[in-house]
């Protein structure tokens, strides 16, 4: 199984990032996000989810959400969002090329009727239209603390998707997940704090870096080999 999502995913990357190397043409994508799997140390837990990443459905806002607990004076849950995002690229040849896989935020309000401790999955699927789709997975963690505590609340990644290795035309390439960035992408976290009525904006970055040599063409190797032969016949005859 492992296997078969692998290649799918390299083919889906492939569509995707090719372009500028001439080996495929680039193809339109979209990150679809959405949040699954919700978990809490209090079964009671009040919590709200919708995944409507990319606006399938008009009545609910373009994006993924998951919320927990009920602020009282505003009628609003603690809660991520998720905005996937669309586009095309090329493959990379000598420097890396950085995606940004879209816009996540972390919104924490002074809630009650929600536990200690709140997690969940946020699934992001690949699509490329008339092709297929792949997905990759986070988990999330949340620590609440008291509302009228210091000690800020936390966010905390506890599972991060695996890089992985796909061929192209005879060339190797690494997909890396590099995870949550607050900054664009200069600096990565995996824990983020955040005090009562706040709110963290971040995106979420992947890295695609081709590792193999350049492949040389069996013409080349054919056209040496002539060279070689014909270098030892001209060394016959001159003797």
């Amino acid at each position: 199984m492992v296997f078969m999502k692998h290649t799918g995913m390299a083919g889906v990357v492939a569509l995707i990032l090719a372009g500028n190397m001439g080996l495929a043409q680039a193809a339109p994508y979209s990150i679809i996000g959405s949040f699954e799997n919700p978990g809490f140390s209090d079964p009671s837990s009040l919590h709200s989810l919708f995944n409507n990443d990319q606006g399938s459905d008009v009545i609910l806002p373009a994006v993924a959400e998951f919320g927990w607990g009920i602020d009282f004076d505003s009628g609003r849950s603690s809660r991520f969002q998720f905005d996937g995002a669309s586009g095309d690229a090329g493959l990379p040849t000598d420097s890396s090329l950085l995606i940004n896989l879209g816009s996540f935020s972390y919104s924490n309000l002074p809630t009650v009727l929600v536990g200690d401790t709140v997690t969940v999955d946020l699934d992001l699927t690949v699509d490329v239209p008339d092709f297929g789709q792949t997905s990759f997975n986070y988990g999330l963690e949340v620590t609440n603390t008291s509302n009228t505590s210091s000690v800020p609340d936390s966010m905390r990644v506890v599972n991060t998707p695996d890089s992985f290795v796909f061929n192209v035309e005879g060339f190797d390439y690494e997909l890396a997940m590099l995870g949550f960035s607050a900054d664009g992408a200069s600096n990565f976290a995996t824990v983020f704090d955040l005090a009562e009525g706040g709110e963290l904006k971040m995106g979420i970055y992947a890295q695609l870096d081709r590792v193999s040599a350049v492949p040389v063409p069996s013409a080349v190797w054919l056209f040496g080999s002539a060279l070689i032969g014909l270098v030892g016949v001209a060394r016959r005859t001159r003797k």
